[in-house]
């Protein structure tokens, strides 16, 4: 006997599944009398006779019960198959290459790494910590977060969380040498200065007074925000240093926010991604973070006094 094709037998499960000729010609796009024929070919190519059917009704032979059995678990089967198959072209998969600053990414991101990467188990992950600026096209990064005002380019950024430029100091350092004032008190005080960007070496402040621009001094300089903030925890001055950086510090009491009338101006913190259409790894990466961000970071941010 030669074995009936598949069409043939989609034909008929697709009939009995909706107890109707017409209904199942609906779903195959096809006519009543076409969907009848398909199925009548099939008998014939079986020697049995598998639905009974007449003007008004129809019904399943036992032949015809049996087959429509196997056969409608088998199709289940296909359909599982196919729906995993589909799925699995949108999951995260392969290698992640994420790039973040130091300081920022071993307090905000690295304690997430662990459950992301439990959650995809099949995604591998390159992470590239510095405080350089990185060309995350030429050096085939993902996904890069960045604190900041971005400049303008042809690359895909998702804003996560607001941010500023807040003044800090230790309590010890405030202890020794008292909370400034006001901004003029400053140039009596030990500033910690950072050099990785130009925007570390002059304070741009704001308030409901205006903006000022400040020059910090002092005798310590450094090309990383993560040596500032360290510096800055053990008493050595007072820095202007990013919120979302800060924050844990400030909530553990390791350091005070000073001047809190003043701020830096209203930034951000963003993924930021090639300009390509952003795959699967990083699109579960940026939302995953997101999330977990939801959950923590934000109810530890320190919001301007009015």
């Amino acid at each position: 006997m030669e074995e009936p094709s598949l069409h043939l037998v989609r034909a008929f499960v697709t009939v009995v599944e909706h107890q109707s000729f017409a209904k199942a010609a609906k779903e195959l796009r096809m006519t009543p009398s076409s969907v009848s024929r398909l199925v009548k070919a099939l008998e014939e190519q079986l020697g049995v006779l598998l639905i009974n059917r007449t003007t008004r009704a129809m019904s399943l032979t036992d032949a015809g019960q049996r087959y429509f059995s196997d056969c409608g678990a088998a199709f289940d089967l296909l359909r599982g198959a196919y729906e995993r198959t589909r799925d699995e072209q949108h999951l995260p998969r392969g290698t992640l290459k994420l790039s973040v600053s130091v300081s920022f990414g071993r307090e905000q991101v690295v304690p997430h790494l662990s459950a992301f990467m439990q959650a995809y188990p099949q995604l591998q992950l390159d992470l590239l910590m510095t405080d350089r600026y990185v060309d995350i096209v030429a050096e085939g990064v993902a996904v890069a977060i960045r604190i900041g005002h971005l400049p303008d380019s042809t690359l895909i950024a998702r804003k996560l969380l607001e941010n500023r430029r807040i003044l800090v100091a230790a309590p010890c350092y405030l202890e020794r040498h008292g909370a400034p004032k006001d901004i003029e008190e400053l140039n009596r005080h030990e500033c910690l200065v950072s050099t990785a960007n130009h925007d570390g070496q002059i304070w741009r402040l704001t308030s409901h007074a205006g903006e000022r621009s400040f020059h910090p001094r002092g005798r310590t300089r450094a090309d990383s925000g993560d040596a500032v903030k360290r510096l800055c925890v053990d008493g050595l001055g007072v820095a202007f240093h990013s919120e979302v950086t800060m924050a844990e510090s400030i909530r553990s009491g390791e350091l005070v926010q000073v001047l809190p009338q003043w701020t830096g101006k209203e930034t951000g913190v963003y993924c930021v991604c090639p300009p390509r259409p952003i795959g699967a790894a990083a699109k579960a990466f940026i939302d995953f973070l997101s999330s977990r961000w939801n959950e923590s970071l934000r109810s530890a941010l320190i919001r301007p006094e009015t």
